[in-house]
C-alpha cells in the first residue's frame, strides 16, 4: 500500500535509507552513531543509497 501523505513518505524514506552499517558484524546503527551498538567497533559506513540494479 503506497504512502500518499508527502510528510509521512519523507519520514519513511529517512528511516529506510539513512543509517550506518557496521563493517565488522553487519548490524544497523543510527546515522549519528560513532560506535557499533553490538560489537562496539568504530568501523562504520553509511548505507549505500543508489538504486541501480
Amino acid at each position: 500500500m503506497p504512502i500518499t501523505n508527502i510528510e509521512h513518505r519523507e519520514i519513511a524514506r529517512k528511516h529506510r535509507l539513512y543509517f550506518m552499517i557496521c563493517r565488522k558484524c553487519g548490524v544497523r546503527n543510527s546515522f549519528q552513531a560513532k560506535k557499533c551498538r553490538k560489537c562496539r567497533s568504530k568501523n562504520l559506513r553509511p548505507k549505500k543509497r543508489d538504486i541501480t540494479r
